[in-house]
Formats: structure tokens, C-alpha cells, sequence
């Protein structure tokens, strides 16, 4: 659950923070593993049987205390410590079943108090003071107090990781036992949703002591709805009710367990035969073929995203050859047939996408995106020819049978106009490691999918830029200034018209310098047995509604069971 000290050229799987630090993240192209905060709200798509209420996740009448469930997830995290440990969508499960954060995200995008019963800036935004509700304890009996929040914030930013989606934070202090400071670089109208992120989730003093003393993998110490019970690595995580959680009447269930299941067809099997009673999924075909079954209900990610959605990319390295080179990077752009990939992996339902926003976002703008174009990437690869031979080029993904099949396609195109490509298959774990440390030319991933585009800054900031080899989260290092300069003009604004151009603009260089190459809306969709109620209604501790199925992530305080 921890990971021992790195040096700054070291990394691995465990200390890499895919959507993590900054509520926005990355892993591989695959059907078996989660990603990034985007998705719905109580404006997603759903279908298949009824709840209680008649819409599939929300349960009506008296809820059931009691009961057990079991829930199928994509993949296996490497540990429950947030300052070094990577949460993808299945992490921040973990995460809500046994810790809470500071801050949540209503239905319309904007942030609530959680853990934090206020939260307010100063006249300029660039102060922020935050009062903490009274009377929560943690799993151990201790209380939350600003000091606790403090030494979290500290054991973040140390981190080699964390730290860095820190850069704004200039101090974090306590006022008094029940009151946080944060002292921001500049003015940030929307710093509190950073905080809906890895870096609002609050464990106990005691362990952040005990990663401090050394010792390896420490009990999780929260304040969330269950309390750790057992862990074992690629079988199942479970956690039982907290007798003393501090919103009054829940949890309802007694226990939750999740079980990794990275197949998607045996995870489907496992549910159709009661092996769990619930489970989510990355794959476009899941919605297909549970669509309308009357036994199940299902919410997915086709509708209801707000900011922007997940998506599907192809990284290009700016920083290695051939693809450091413009021309290359638009050559393999304009010979990329995404209606053709689509119909491998989409099922028919999958958006293209060429940019990070969707049409009905504030945000969304026309990026003159290259479209697929076989005679002029002919033309750029044989300019390339003449003055340095042949482009070779190596698409990285990991060995997953449909993943291959993409590879395989996307190679054919590729190779059709002039390029010499071959598909490196590897292991998920290398695979983060070597988009991390910018070893690799192409290299499948999906990634994004924030409330607020301002908590991408980090992935694309001059900033976070690494020679090759050693960590950056910039992860192509794009170093574009007016990207940098359109990001920080965002984070600053006070007026919404402002932010709108800001990252247009941001969007529009994107397509410009094609550090991605953009291919699809990574969906995900819920699916649970009839007896599963609410799921997807969870509520805010003031009693508003809260943002329900973010990107493959829910919150199991509201759930219970039928009779």
C-alpha cells in the first residue's frame, strides 16, 4: 500500500498518479483498466430494468439497512496512501469507501463542502480559508482536525508526484484547530475542485506516521462510510460498515466487497451468474449487450458530462525522433482513420473526438483538427524521405487481444502512406512507466475528463516537462508557451468569458501541435442486479444531490438492498 523512498530518476507503478493529484489522469488504451473524472451525473444515459423509482440507480421508499455487496471492478490498485499511491477510477472506489474528501462536485459541476463545512476565497481569489465540519472521527477513534489536514497536505506536496499538481498551493496552514489556509501563487476561482481530487482525500495522522516510521503497507485510517476490513491483490478489497461514521443513518450496507475481474466478458459472466451483484465497465460493447435487459439496471457516460469527457488518445513524444518533428506528428494524424477504429472497439455508440471538449461544452470551439487525409500524409512522410530516410515509428500498448487488433489497424494506415510501424506490446505497469518518463514515440492512452479544464494544467504546463527518462507529467512534452500562458490566463479569471477563450485557445493549440492524436469518448457504464438501490443518487451532507457516476466511480454511502 506504500512505496519506499524513490529518487527523482526512479518511478513505478505504485508512485505513479494517473488522474489522481489533479482530478485528471492517464493509463492505458484497454478495456480493462479506468482512467479520468468526466462522466455523469442525474443526467446520464441509463437503461435497462427498473429500480424501485422506475430509473435505473435511484431506489425511492425506506431503505433496507444491512446486507452485503459485491461489486466487479476493471483492475487492481497498488495501495490506498494517497501521497504515493496511483487511484484510476478504481482507486477513487477504494477511496470513497473508506476515506471521504474535502470537497465533492454537485450536478452541475460546481463544488460542495464534504469533510470541509465551508469553504471561501478572499476578495482576489488567491486565499481560500476552509472550516472543518465538527465532530468527525477516523477509523481509529481520532479526530479530524485542521492540523490533520495540514500534515496531509504536507506528506503531498513532499511527494515526488503530488507535489507537483501543487505548484499553485504556497502554504497550507491551521488558523485554529478547525480552520485551513490556502495560500495560492495567484487567483484561482476554482481551486476548491483540486480538492474533489486525490488530494482531498484525508487519511488519519496515524497513518501518515506510520509511512513516515518506514512501515510497509499501513492499515488505511479514514473517515468514510466503512472501515478497511482485508485486502488481497487481484482477488478483492472489502470493508465493513463504520458503526460511528458522522453522517447520521449511514452507510446502509453492512459490508462492501470489489472484486478485480480485468476480463470484460468473464467480469459480465460473473454478474449474470450472481458472482457479484454489480459491476463496471470501459467497454462501449457492455452497454450494447445490457441495453434494455429487463433483470438490470445501468447508467452510463453518452450524456451528462460535465466539462469535458474522457478520451481516447494516441500520445506522440515530442522530445524523440521522428516524432518530434511537426510534419511527422501531422503526417500520422492526417493518416489516422478514426471512423475505421471505431468500428473495431466503439460498437457503434463511441464518439469520435478531435479535441478535448465535447460539442455542447462552453469550452468546445472548431480546432481545424487534421482530418484523415491519405494523399497529403503521403505527401509529408515522402518530404521527410527526402531529407532524412524513412520514418520509423514504434506504437507502444499493452497485449490485450482487442487492444492488438486496434494497433494492427491504426499500423496498416500508418504504413499504408509511407511509415514503417511496429506494435510494442507490453505490460500495463511498463506501460505507465514509460509514458511517465517519455520513453516511447507512440503509446495508446486515455486520459482527462475534468469538471474544470483548469485541473488539466498540470499535464500540460511548460512546467512539468522532463528531459527524457526522468518524471514528468507533461507526458509529450509539449512545450507550447502559449499554452502555458492561455492556462494560467484561466486559472486567474474572475469572468467566465475569459476562462471560455482561455481554453479555446488551449484546445485549439492542441490540435495545432498534436502532442494526441484524439480518437474516441472513453465511455463507462454501471450495471447492477435489480436488487442494488441507489447507486446512482448519492447525496451531499447539506442535503444536495451530488455528482453521481463520474467516469466509473461511485459512492456506496447511500446504497442498499431490496428484499
Amino acid at each position: 500500500m506504500t512505496t519506499p523512498a524513490e529518487t527523482p530518476d526512479e518511478i513505478t507503478r505504485r508512485s505513479f498518479i494517473s488522474r489522481s493529484a489533479v482530478a485528471g489522469g492517464a493509463v492505458v488504451l484497454a478495456g480493462t483498466a479506468g482512467a479520468a473524472l468526466a462522466g455523469c451525473g442525474s443526467s446520464s444515459s441509463s437503461s435497462g430494468g427498473s429500480s424501485t423509482s422506475g430509473t435505473p440507480g435511484v431506489g425511492t421508499g425506506q431503505p433496507v439497512k444491512g446486507g452485503s455487496l459485491t461489486v466487479g471492478i476493471l483492475a487492481e490498485i497498488d495501495g490506498f496512501y494517497p501521497p504515493s499511491n496511483h487511484w484510476d477510477t478504481n482507486g477513487f472506489l477504494y477511496a470513497n469507501t473508506i476515506y471521504d474528501p474535502l470537497v465533492a462536485v454537485d450536478t452541475k459541476g460546481n463544488y460542495a463542502p464534504y469533510l470541509c463545512k465551508s469553504i471561501t476565497p478572499n476578495s482576489t481569489n488567491d486565499t481560500w480559508t476552509m472550516t472543518l465540519r465538527p465532530g468527525v472521527k477516523f477509523s481509529d477513534g481520532s479526530a479530524l482536525t485542521a492540523a490533520v489536514v495540514v500534515s496531509n497536505y504536507n506528506a503531498l506536496k513532499a511527494s515526488l508526484l503530488t507535489g507537483q499538481a501543487l505548484q499553485q498551493v504556497v502554504s497550507c496552514t491551521a488558523s485554529d484547530d478547525m480552520t485551513v489556509v490556502y495560500t495560492l501563487q495567484g487567483p484561482n476561482a476554482t481551486f476548491p475542485l483540486g480538492l474533489t481530487s486525490q488530494l482531498g482525500y484525508v487519511v488519519g495522522q496515524s497513518m501518515i506516521d506510520a509511512v513516515k516510521s518506514g512501515k510497509a503497507n499501513p492499515t488505511p485510517v479514514g473517515t468514510g462510510p466503512f472501515i478497511y476490513e482485508s485486502w488481497q491483490p487481484n482477488d478483492h478489497f472489502t470493508a465493513t460498515r463504520n458503526p460511528n461514521y458522522w453522517r447520521a443513518g449511514l452507510p446502509y450496507l453492512d459490508q462492501i466487497t470489489f472484486k478485480p475481474i480485468p476480463d470484460t466478458v468473464q467480469r459480465e459472466s460473473t454478474l449474470k451468474t450472481s458472482g457479484i451483484d454489480m459491476m463496471i465497465s470501459s467497454d462501449p460493447g457492455t452497454i450494447k449487450r445490457f441495453e434494455n435487459q429487463s433483470n438490470y439496471q445501468m447508467v452510463d457516460t453518452r450524456t451528462g458530462v460535465i466539462g469535458e469527457p474522457t478520451v481516447a488518445y494516441i500520445a506522440l513524444n515530442t522530445e524523440q525522433e521522428p516524432t518530434n518533428d511537426l510534419s511527422i506528428r501531422q503526417a500520422l494524424a492526417h493518416g489516422l482513420n478514426t471512423a475505421v477504429l471505431l468500428k473495431i472497439f466503439g460498437a457503434g455508440i463511441a464518439k469520435a473526438m478531435t479535441g478535448i471538449f465535447l460539442p455542447d461544452s462552453p469550452y468546445y470551439s472548431e480546432t481545424n483538427y487534421p482530418a484523415y487525409d491519405q494523399a497529403k500524409a503521403r505527401q509529408l512522410v515522402n518530404a521527410y524521405k527526402a531529407r532524412h530516410g524513412t520514418p520509423t515509428i514504434t506504437l507502444t500498448t499493452i497485449p490485450d487481444p482487442k487492444i492488438i487488433q486496434v494497433s494492427q489497424a491504426i499500423q496498416q494506415m500508418w504504413n499504408e502512406v509511407g511509415f514503417d510501424v511496429q506494435i510494442n506490446p507490453i505490460q500495463q505497469a511498463d506501460l505507465v512507466t514509460d509514458l511517465v518518463v517519455g520513453k516511447f514515440q507512440a503509446i495508446t492512452a486515455y486520459q482527462f475528463g475534468n469538471v474544470t479544464p483548469d485541473l488539466n494544467y498540470v499535464w500540460w504546463s511548460t512546467t512539468t516537462i522532463s528531459p527524457i527518462g526522468k518524471i514528468g507529467l507533461n507526458f509529450p512534452r509539449n512545450a507550447d508557451p502559449i499554452i502555458e500562458e492561455s492556462m494560467l490566463a484561466g486559472r486567474h479569471a474572475t469572468d467566465q468569458a475569459t476562462r471560455v477563450k482561455a481554453y479555446q485557445t488551449v484546445n485549439e493549440r492542441l490540435a495545432k501541435d498534436l502532442p494526441y492524436l484524439w480518437l474516441e469518448q472513453w465511455l463507462f457504464s454501471e450495471i447492477a442486479q435489480d436488487r442494488v438501490q441507489n447507486f446512482a443518487n448519492p447525496t451531499l451532507p447539506d442535503g444536495g444531490a451530488q455528482y453521481a457516476f463520474d467516469e466509473g466511480i461511485f459512492v456506496p454511502t447511500q446504497i442498499w438492498l431490496a428484499g
